[in-house]
């Protein structure tokens, strides 16, 4: 390939880098061009890598997204790094031509879906790559797994290998054909391999978010089981690598399962250079240099160079190299870090707990206390409680930017702390309970939280003394949550009845906690054609009802309420019970809405029916809708005051007519506990202190009483 033709290949990208990406400057990034020299439009496939690519850069080297991007406000290391990807593209490029021109276009969207974040699983696998052996291991394994020219499974692995490029259609033929497979050979590993991998290809293809989470979940669910059962079967590990890769990091966490696969394959490759074609064997090392270098590991990185090197003979490492600088250098700064320590004192734990459990106060209180013990105590544990703190400011937030900004920044540097320190426990389980407190909507964590949560469950089972039986059960409820926050029901069921099965005892607490979840899950819709509204009180309480499992997380049951309170509605236009119950019901929908959109719309939808819906005094009605103003996020919606106004009206009807009164026991304990915790964001102290002195007096055996304690709250 000749210069001139690297020449024009190069004024191709570089045209199409300035105009689709304003804070390029040229003179940053032309070379070998002359200025006035007229330059052609890019391929298509290439353009779109470009801008992703670019972005990419951006985002590794500034700290929030640069919304107007300005050429003055980008960091100079930036436009050194566009400088190493447009050798990159320029490679691609080259090589593509030096193919036979018929198949230029393809190889072009080929190597695009293999570097893109949209796919980077490889194209292509030859029978050799499927059929080889690594070890002895490897051959009794292979004796079990069907390998033989089976013709559908020849035709499901091509759709599939389609679907990687990008065709959505082949995707579902591929799954659709797999899954039968899979029914019909039961023992075939390398089915089940590929079966997983297009599970994750429909999640890629996927419009919502939550499928998109779910199916890949559902895929590397049945890569792992592959690579457990036949840990030296190339073609699972070669799978998984390339899927684990190419998945969101602040999502899934699977780098180092990626980093663990391509490690494997380079090492087997070594031992045995049939079992991958040449350039699959290139592919491994570029994308595990990728990824270690994601996950700071630099000296792994190098090794994995040096060997590209060799590979490719040219004693040049195509890539980012200024990429990797700057990862040597963020490497270096944590390499000074003390990674020893004494650790989480007593005093540490005591006022780490009290934030979590407490309100803005407590918090402020744990950020004052963890500034100054982090300097004389750098253990991993330590950092990764402050930053649980930091995160917290924005739970109470007025403020949307630091609500979202504490969250994000927080969960970044824990993802960092956790790469750092892959194996630590403590770590795993305080990013877990970060990721499930965040809002699914808006952060989409659980996947994280799984990933997490199945480490410390398979730790738990070498090593039972790590963790306290309450803290098991605690881990098997929230692995349950955070697979039906991803809508994978089948599975959440089957962890929480997995809970229910265990050897040890359950707290009553615990044991509520499930059965409600059953009970939530147990519900089948009902025929309300059956009820007549003419029969306003059995209409109404059926009603209550469906409303009352939809706000305990029955989606089915709150869309059935809402339908049923339309009903009562056109009935009774003016009743108040059902005005306001419409609007809660509404506020329901979009509790369980999959998207901000649609949430939010939903909310303010209920927000406006609710302001105006109660004409009276009715300590029903006014519990319902303090409830609902409780539970929204103060920063979004600045509804504490309104409340409080409805809660404390309950709080006292109850207290003055304890003979008949209008709410039960455990609702009014919830209330004083809701109540106090709403004086104090409001910073009413005093009011606070005597409603929970008054929580603990009326209730001091309840679960709300406990935490009060925990925080330092006495009766006295």
């Amino acid at each position: 390939m000749g210069k001139k033709v690297r020449t024009q290949y190069r004024q191709n990208l570089i045209s199409t880098l300035i105009k689709s990406n304003p804070y390029i400057r040229p003179e940053n990034v032309l070379r070998e061009i002359e200025p006035k020299q007229e330059v052609a439009a890019v391929l298509e496939p290439v353009k779109e890598l470009v801008h992703e690519r670019v972005q990419q850069l951006v985002d590794e080297v500034v700290d929030e997204p640069v919304q107007i991007p300005s050429p003055e406000s980008i960091p100079a290391q930036i436009q050194l790094s566009l400088e190493a990807l447009v050798d990159e593209l320029v490679d691609i490029l080259v090589q593509d031509q030096e193919q036979s021109f018929s198949n230029q276009n393809n190889s072009i969207k080929t190597e695009n879906s293999n570097k893109s974040n949209k796919s980077k699983v490889n194209g292509s696998y030859s029978n050799q790559t499927r059929e080889k052996n690594v070890n002895n291991q490897q051959s009794q394994v292979s004796s079990k797994v069907s390998i033989s020219q089976n013709e559908p499974l020849n035709a499901a692995i091509e759709l599939h290998n389609e679907g990687i490029m990008g065709n959505k259609q082949a995707v579902n033929s591929a799954y659709n054909s797999l899954k039968d497979l899979a029914k019909q050979d039961k023992n075939n590993l390398e089915i089940q391999a590929y079966l997983g991998s297009a599970t994750t290809l429909l999640g890629r293809d996927a419009n919502s978010v939550t499928d998109k989470m779910k199916y890949a979940l559902e895929g590397l669910k049945l890569l792992d089981a592959v690579v457990e059962s036949a840990p030296n079967l190339v073609i699972a590990r070669l799978l998984r690598g390339n899927v684990s890769f190419r998945l969101p990091e602040m999502y899934f966490q699977r780098t180092s399962t990626a980093i663990e696969d391509f490690s494997f394959l380079v090492q087997a490759y070594e031992k045995d250079s049939s079992i991958l074609t040449e350039s699959e064997y290139n592919e491994v090392l570029k994308n595990v240099i990728e990824a270690c270098k994601r996950s700071n590991q630099l000296e792994k990185a190098s090794m994995f160079q040096n060997k590209l090197k060799t590979v490719n003979g040219e004693g040049k490492v195509k890539g980012n190299s200024t990429s990797s600088k700057q990862s040597s250098s963020k490497s270096s700064t944590k390499a000074k870090k003390n990674s020893k320590g004494k650790g989480l004192t007593d005093e540490a734990i005591n006022i780490y707990e009290r934030a979590l459990n407490g309100s803005s106060l407590e918090v402020q209180e744990a950020i004052e206390f963890f500034e100054n013990f982090v300097l004389t105590n750098s253990a991993p544990e330590v950092e990764m409680a402050y930053l649980d703190v930091q995160s917290m400011l924005g739970r109470d937030s007025i403020n949307t930017y630091d609500m979202f900004g504490s969250a994000i920044k927080s969960l970044k540097a824990m993802d960092s702390l956790v790469n750092e320190y892959p194996s630590n426990r403590d770590l795993r389980l305080v990013r877990a309970n970060h990721s499930l407190r965040l809002p699914e909507n808006f952060f989409r964590r659980a996947a994280t939280a799984v990933s997490d949560i199945e480490y410390l469950l398979k730790e738990y089972e070498n090593d039972p003394t790590y963790l306290t039986e309450e803290t098991y059960h605690q881990l098997l409820f929230d692995l349950g949550c955070a697979y039906e926050r991803l809508e994978m029901i089948a599975e959440a069921n089957e962890t929480w009845n997995r809970l229910l099965k265990t050897k040890t005892s359950l707290s009553e607490v615990m044991q509520q906690k499930v059965y409600d979840k059953r009970e939530v899950y147990a519900f089948q819709e009902i025929n309300l054609s059956k009820y007549s509204t003419s029969n306003k009180d059995q209409f109404y309480n059926m009603a209550k009802e469906l409303h009352y499992l939809g706000a305990k997380g029955s989606k089915k049951a709150a869309k059935q309420s809402l339908e049923a309170w339309e009903n009562a509605l056109k009935a009774y236009p003016n009743c108040e019970v059902a005005n306001t119950y419409y609007a809660a019901s509404a506020a329901l929908m979009g509790k369980h809405a999959s998207d901000p959109q649609e949430m939010f719309g939903e909310t303010i939808k209920a927000l406006k029916i609710l302001k105006t819906s109660i004409k009276t005094d009715n300590p029903e009605l006014l519990y319902l809708r303090g409830s609902i103003y409780h539970a929204l996020p103060e920063g979004f919606f600045h509804s504490s005051d309104k409340a409080i106004k409805d809660l404390n009206a309950v709080k006292s009807a109850y207290e003055s007519n304890r003979e008949k009164p209008p709410i039960s026991h455990e609702q009014y304990v919830k209330l004083l506990f809701d109540l106090g915790q709403l004086y104090k964001k409001t910073s009413f102290l005093d009011k606070a202190e005597k409603t929970f002195i008054t929580l603990l007096k009326v209730a001091p055996e309840s679960k709300y009483a406990q935490r009060l304690v925990s925080q330092g709250v006495n009766k006295e």
